[in-house]
């Protein structure tokens, strides 16, 4: 009998969509004519994950790999005069720091004085030095008693804190290293003056455990340290000026209740002035989505300085993210990019920027808008790593609370396979957001993807406390997590149902953090939903305070105060208490080490 071919293996729609390019670091040549890019894949049907570092020609969109790279070689920065890139090789741990030549003429150099990289590397003004933050190889043999001093050990997503990443200045010419900071905080960040004199950074994760967010922070090239005046905060990014400010973004400060609008800052000397945005602009966005796109939700590239006393700043709304110019002396504010998409700044030159964009139908693309500065704007894409036909249609509608001041207007959106029959009601997924001060929307998500591409529907909105509509919207979950949420996100269930796109009597519920959250509290409290999926929930809102790694800081604010001072608020607002109570099937999806929402 002749041989039999092969059987063609069936791929879910996960595989598929993983086996995709995912953007996650990019560099700008000076003269804003090459996209150093790097990108990562999983080839379908294995876990193996294929890094794939190329230059994009910004002019014709061409694209080729990059000339005797070595495999695995990528997140390459361009130097100041363009004739070479340091590049990152190697695995978390083990990364070293490489100099290419991006002709291909030069053998590539090793920087020895650079190990257990940690981090992007920047460039001096003069090109003759790099800074790059580095672990300093701290280790702790955990087979044995050990004691740790923070309050919490470990932070969720870094893992064990013992061995924060230090920044590490590097001479090009010896490839020598010197440490410019061994003080226990976790530095990123790094941003030259444009005198090379000193660099701009963020120092996250206090190490006496006083804070867990980030602060700004300036270091001379002796490795003096000064703090400017500004407050700690949840994210934090620094820019300078040409005429030597520095302009930060302050995110989540703690000096104003969790989910107040993000700000800017100009920092001059000991001088810190407020930036007044005009017009209806938010800044940062925080619209949560599920791909290994990193370049879309990298900090490192929401403010970029551009000409003069501007600055080029992510901006969001309503579940949507763009990018603006900001005129930091006037506060006046143009948006370049916006509509029904979350676009977020890579790089600018001249009048040329760079930037991620993606949509709750495709995956992200990188993309670049020429005549930035004039009203003469041509938008197009540099890639085209997702399919050409959307993956999922999507509805998106507005439907008014059944609170708040007439009625606060919920955003939703409800997804579906294209090959979803029409006229029929279909099994149909609430899915909720973490925070709770953030936000779903137009940021991609391949399990969304995954389950329209099995039948169901996919519903999910913003209700109260979510970010992206004002403070008054962001703060009016605090001390109501429960109720208030549950009436809004049941009313987006209510019209879904009405409008024949739901069945509902084939609901389920999801999410993840407060998602997880809310998702047990409305499978305790009500008999809507056929089923629940709960994903690394917080459920005993007192132990939450105690055991996470931002519990007590978080926490309190949330519920006017800690267990022992708000025990009944606690209480009350615990899924917990109520679980003898639930009818609903669940299934918990709790991951061993999450630290943000152990209980």
């Amino acid at each position: 009998m002749p041989s039999q071919p092969e059987p063609v293996p069936v791929l879910s729609s996960t595989q598929r969509l993983l086996a995709l390019r995912a953007p996650v670091h990019a560099s700008l040549s000076p003269d804003g004519a090459l996209l150093s890019l790097t990108t990562t894949s999983i080839t379908a049907g294995t876990e193996d994950t294929v890094t794939r570092w190329s230059l994009i020609d910004i002019a014709s969109g061409d694209e080729g790999p990059l000339p005797g790279a070595d495999v695995g070689t990528g997140r390459g920065v361009w130097s100041p005069d363009g004739s070479t890139l340091a590049a990152i090789t190697g695995t978390d741990g083990t990364a070293s720091l490489v100099l290419v030549d991006p002709t291909g003429t030069l053998p590539t150099r090793t920087l020895d004085g650079a190990s257990r990289v940690a981090g992007a590397p920047l460039w001096s003004p003069d090109g003759t030095s790099i800074t790059v933050p580095c672990m300093r190889g701290v280790e702790v043999d955990r087979t044995r008693p050990y004691r740790w001093t923070r309050p919490s050990a470990a932070f969720d997503g870094m893992g064990p804190l013992e061995d924060p990443p230090q920044l590490r200045m590097i001479d090009v010419s010896t490839g020598d290293g010197t440490w410019m900071t061994d003080d226990g905080w976790r530095w990123a960040g790094v941003q030259w003056s444009p005198d090379g004199d000193r660099l701009a950074a963020v120092a996250g994760l206090d190490p006496n455990g006083l804070e867990f967010g980030q602060r700004l922070r300036i270091v001379g090239r002796d490795g003096a340290v000064t703090a400017p005046a500004t407050p700690t905060c949840r994210v934090l990014r620094a820019v300078w000026l040409d005429d030597g400010r520095l302009v930060a973004l302050l995110v989540g400060a703690t000096d104003r209740p969790f989910g107040s609008a993000s700000r800017l800052v100009v920092v001059d000397g000991e001088k810190v002035s407020a930036v007044a945005v005009t017009g209806d602009v938010e800044l940062f966005g925080d619209v949560y989505g599920d791909s290994p796109a990193e370049l879309t939700e990298c900090p490192d590239y929401v403010l970029l300085a551009d000409h003069g006393p501007a600055v080029i700043v992510r901006t969001g709304a309503r579940g949507r993210m763009g990018i603006a110019r900001v005129d930091v002396d006037s506060g006046a504010a143009e948006l370049l990019v916006d509509g029904d998409r979350c676009a977020s700044p890579i790089a600018v030159r001249r009048s040329t920027l760079v930037f991620s964009s993606q949509s709750c139908e495709r995956p992200a693309e990188v993309a670049v808008l020429t005549g930035a500065r004039h009203s003469q704007r041509r938008e197009r894409n540099l890639t085209t790593f997702g399919p050409v036909a959307a993956g999922v249609t999507a509805r998106r509608f507005v439907v008014a609370s059944p609170d708040g001041p007439d009625g606060w207007p919920l955003d939703a959106w409800f997804l579906t396979s294209p090959d979803a029959p029409d006229g029929v009601a279909l099994p149909t997924v609430l899915a909720i957001h973490g925070g709770p001060q953030a936000a779903f929307g137009e940021s991609f998500s391949i399990d969304f993807h995954a389950l329209c591409a099995a039948g169901f529907g996919v519903l999910y909105t913003n209700p109260r406390g979510s970010v992206g509509w004002g403070d008054e919207f962001a703060h009016a979950v605090i001390g109501d997590w429960a109720d208030g949420p549950t009436r809004d996100v049941l009313a987006v269930v209510d019209h879904a149902v009405a409008q024949g796109w739901a069945d509902g009597d084939r609901l389920g519920v999801t999410g993840l953090s407060y998602g997880g959250y809310l998702s047990a509290w409305l499978s305790s409290t009500t008999s809507r939903f056929r089923a629940a999926v709960i994903e690394n929930p917080a459920t005993d809102l007192a132990s939450m305070w105690g055991a996470s790694d931002i519990g007590f800081e978080f926490m309190a604010p949330q519920f006017g105060g800690a267990p022992y001072e708000a025990a009944e608020a606690y209480a009350a607002q615990s899924p917990l208490y109520r679980a003898h109570e639930s009818r609903t099937p669940t299934l918990f999806v709790i991951g061993e080490i999450d630290h943000r929402c152990p209980a």
